[in-house]
């Protein structure tokens, strides 16, 4: 009621949804529990250095972790031709020297920041879907989302949780109309991740449709909610320009990295997967995830589910691949979030619910254990 005081308000919005904190609770101990045991058993040793095996949560550090962290320590330098950081993007590594410099060491802030802004990202998903479908449908997609089988990675050092939350915002704050604080949620977005720039589709799409309802100051405020994402894409190659003399420094990184983007990127990956299966037969995991996530993603349309974010989950699917490889497909469409709304809308009933959160929880568990062996 609007006379209540805004605290009784706050409690009764919270407690409404307590359900949210029970499964990221319930899903990140699972994830958090895996990796310690893994360090118990002294599983990384084998395979990582010391210094990473040393440490509780060390699992949860390592590939892509230990690079965000060394931007974060030292800045970006290219190495041409060879593995080097210019290929991360720079949101994450500033959020680490942040929580540095208020006293966080650097092997713990990763894994903070991505845990916590995961919390955050399943509230302002399941607001996000309480916008766009029907309650039952929103609630269902939240606690798949919390149970994603690749979704290990919302607790890694890694800027994912963060992005996850980031898109969710901008939509959310778009339909909402408060275009300059969406705009800044895009802006984050696409400065910790290139495939954060595709959250200003379905914003394009919006403002498209309530133009002629807008006045003149607050379509300005609109159009810069569509363009705060390409323009935050823009000024990383400028940044790079500065900091290592060179704007073409991710695609150059990259490289380094077996990632090549151009128009035959898409054919190039399949004829890779071909080739290297027999040697990587990780490959077809990131492959079956691919496939059900572009499946899924198709059956989005089914909950009725506007064009426009159809366009953005397929793009956010198709980009990794235009580098040429399916490899870490499974990560990479976490962020598609029309995944979880065709998903929720195939479950149908408690007992079928039940049995696709289990099998959730138990890949969820088969892949923090096998991290150790591949590439997420």
């Amino acid at each position: 009621m609007k006379g209540r005081p805004a605290t009784a308000r706050a409690r009764d919005w919270l407690l409404a949804r307590a359900w949210i904190v029970g499964w990221w609770a319930g899903s990140r101990l699972v994830v958090l529990g895996v990796a310690l045991l893994v360090h118990v058993v002294g599983w990384p040793s084998r395979y990582f250095p010391k210094t990473v095996a040393h440490h509780a949560l060390g699992l949860l550090e390592i590939w892509d972790g230990q690079w965000y962290a060394l931007v974060a320590k030292q800045g970006y330098i290219l190495v041409s031709g060879w593995q080097s950081d210019p290929a991360f993007f720079p949101l994450d590594p500033m959020l680490l020297r942040a929580l540095h410099a208020l006293g966080v060491p650097f092997d713990m802030a990763g894994i903070l920041v991505s845990n916590l802004s995961f919390l955050v990202a399943l509230f302002a998903f399941y607001e996000l879907s309480r916008e766009l479908l029907q309650e039952r449908l929103a609630k269902r997609a939240t606690v798949l989302l919390a149970v994603a089988p690749a979704g290990f990675v919302f607790s890694m050092a890694y800027p994912e949780s963060f992005v996850l939350a980031a898109l969710c915002f901008a939509a959310l704050l778009a339909l909402r109309r408060r275009w300059l604080l969406s705009a800044a949620c895009v802006a984050l977005a696409a400065l910790a991740r290139p495939e954060g720039v595709f959250v200003a589709i379905p914003i394009a799409a919006l403002v498209h449709a309530c133009w002629q309802s807008l006045g003149e100051r607050e379509r300005t405020r609109a159009v810069t909610a569509v363009l705060a994402g390409p323009a935050a894409l823009l000024s990383y190659p400028l940044y790079l320009s500065w900091a290592v003399h060179d704007p073409l420094a991710w695609s150059k990184a990259e490289a380094g990295w077996g990632r090549s983007f151009q128009i035959t990127g898409l054919p190039s990956a399949v004829l890779t997967f071909w080739r290297d299966a027999h040697r990587q037969p990780w490959l077809w995991r990131d492959l079956c995830f691919c496939i059900v996530y572009v499946v899924l993603v198709a059956l989005a349309a089914r909950v009725r589910l506007p064009r426009a974010w159809l366009v953005m989950g397929a793009l956010m699917l198709v980009l990794p691949l235009m580098s040429g490889t399916f490899q870490s497909e499974d990560r990479f469409g976490l962020l598609a979030l029309p995944v979880y709304w065709g998903l929720a809308g195939v479950v149908n009933g408690v007992k079928s619910e039940r049995l696709v959160e289990t099998l959730g929880v138990l890949l969820l568990t088969a892949g923090t254990l096998t991290l150790p062996l591949v590439f997420p």
